[in-house]
């Protein structure tokens, strides 16, 4: 497929000294992670957006709790503790399991 998309694009002879295939192997890799992104992001929203608006206290008020943590906590401390929580966290699952 990639080599067909070369030829497509007029790039068949594209090398980069032979890293070109590779860069755009993870360019396309790049895409497809994005979009997945966006896909799960839209659904947690909804779900998210969906709980805050709902009648029942039993879904609004944790939703409303988080948006108001979230919103108060700036972006950078919540990217360095989920960053250094989820490597913690991983290290411990990965011993416990053996690797």
């Amino acid at each position: 497929m990639l080599e067909n998309l070369l030829q497509i694009l007029g790039l068949s002879g594209f090398s980069l000294k032979g890293f070109g295939p590779l860069l755009l192997q993870g360019s396309w890799m790049t895409v497809k992670l994005s979009f997945l992104c966006l896909l799960v992001s839209v659904g947690l929203g909804l779900i998210g957006a969906s709980a805050k608006l709902s009648k029942s206290a039993l879904l609004r008020v944790p939703a409303q709790a988080y948006t108001t943590l979230i919103r108060g906590v700036p972006d950078l401390v919540l990217m360095l503790l989920i960053f250094y929580s989820l490597q913690t966290w991983l290290t411990s699952l990965t011993e416990a399991l053996g690797w």
